[in-house]
């Protein structure tokens, strides 16, 4: 997943491949330190190429 959003930036950017993983770990890290801890562990499965599919489904109760 990571690489596809990196190959992402690149296209609408074009960014060097370097530069545009740098800003995608940034967002990922932005996110990873604003969003609840479940949310976060699912992003970071996400950006190592875990198939979502197979991440776990967030209790709302614990989004709220």
């Amino acid at each position: 997943m990571k690489h596809q959003l990196v190959k992402l930036v690149q296209e609408r950017t074009g960014m060097s491949e370097i530069v545009a993983d740098e800003a995608v770990e940034t967002i990922v890290g932005y996110f990873r330190t604003r969003l609840p801890a479940e949310i976060a562990d699912q992003i970071d499965n996400l950006a190592q190429g875990q198939d979502p599919d197979n991440l776990r489904a967030v209790d709302e109760d614990s989004v709220m």
